[in-house]
């Protein structure tokens, strides 16, 4: 817990604190400070420290040839002074990381060997740094210091309102609070939220809604334009698809339903102090059971057309009868005479004469 600041103190801190922010600052001094002759190298000019976008904002960069303004999307110098006038902006730093940004908000990005230091006037800041290099947000009233646990991702927001009003979110790593006129500090685990008000601890457990700043780099990106419409010719008879071979599925067999079985007997009897064990149960109090599923009988719900009547048709004639050869008249039996004739003729090869007109 951070103590209150004692009045007697502030004097003597103070001149330690303006050591250490100028010692931060010297090489964004140094870089506007012009040279001699009118010619400059591209060493006098400030390291950039990364690249920036947003809606409204405006970055202030001191070179050897004069100050330059430029809006977004540009690229950010050590010792550049960022106004965020409102909605949000996105900084991608050269060492690896981004730095989310909610507006309003005013701060100034200087890097020295290595290390990158965010003086933040006002506005929420949300650094996701990648890397292990060192990373210091300077308030007027706190100095705040991400730290990484077991080398991973450090992932933290700072918000500081023009009223002084600030609070310290540590969604990945935990971050090291240092007023800027006393000697002691403050760890904030990860997971943390802290609220502070003129360098003073007010809660412990804010709102960690409140302190937050997502912003996507996506949002910022320009709709692509449309392409030009191209000409179309005639063209080809599409291709039929190959209709696709449908794999045989054979579906599971039916389970089959088993009867079941229940025994229903006598219950068993156990007697401890009787020498001999009780005697079994008679078989014929035991009954076997089998559960049987009555089927629904099928009903049929309906009616039945009438068959159409037909005209009656007369039966057909009877044929009538056929004599049979026993029903004809039978004829007379060759008389002597008639025998003697034929066997003359039989001799002579003449055929005999039957029927009416034959002579004898």
């Amino acid at each position: 817990m951070l103590s209150s600041i004692h009045p007697k103190q502030r004097s003597t801190n103070r001149a330690r604190t303006w050591l250490r922010i100028l010692a931060i600052l010297a090489p964004a001094i140094l870089a506007t400070v012009s040279f001699r002759g009118g010619k400059t190298s591209a060493q006098n000019f400030p390291a950039l420290v990364g690249r920036i976008e947003g809606d409204d904002l405006e970055v202030v960069t001191t070179t050897p040839t004069g100050v330059e303004t430029n809006a977004a999307p540009t690229v950010v110098a050590s010792g550049s002074d960022v106004t965020l006038r409102s909605g949000h902006a996105f900084v991608m730093l050269n060492s690896g990381g981004t730095i989310s940004v909610c507006g309003p908000a005013h701060f100034k990005l200087v890097k020295s060997a290595g290390a990158v230091t965010l003086a933040l006037d006002y506005g929420r800041v949300h650094p996701l740094l990648e890397s292990s290099d060192i990373f210091t947000i300077y308030t007027p009233t706190i100095v705040a210091t991400p730290i990484a646990i077991a080398g991973a991702t450090r992932d933290l927001t700072v918000g500081l309102d023009q009223g002084g009003e600030m609070c310290v979110l540590t969604a990945q790593g935990a971050m090291r609070v240092e007023p800027q006129f006393s000697d002691q500090s403050l760890i904030v685990p990860q997971g943390g939220t802290v609220t502070m008000s003129g360098g003073q601890i007010d809660s412990l457990r804010g709102d960690p809604n409140a302190c937050s700043c997502e912003f996507s780099r996506a949002s910022l990106e320009r709709e692509k334009p449309a392409p030009p419409p191209r000409e179309i010719a005639a063209l080809s008879r599409p291709h039929e698809p190959e209709p696709k071979k449908m794999d045989s599925v054979t579906s599971p067999p039916a389970p089959k339903e088993e009867p079941v079985y229940t025994v229903l007997m006598p219950a068993l009897n156990f007697d401890a102090s009787s020498p001999t064990p009780p005697p079994d149960p008679d078989p014929q109090t035991i009954m076997l059971v089998r559960e049987v599923r009555a089927r629904s009988s099928a009903v049929f719900r309906g009616h039945v057309n009438p068959a159409p009547v037909q005209a009656a048709v007369a039966p057909p004639a009877a044929p009538a009868p056929q004599r049979s050869a026993e029903d004809r008249p039978s004829e007379p039996a060759p008389g002597l005479f008639d025998r003697v004739r034929n066997f003359f003729r039989k001799l002579t090869g003449r055929a005999p004469c039957a029927g009416a007109g034959c002579s004898g």
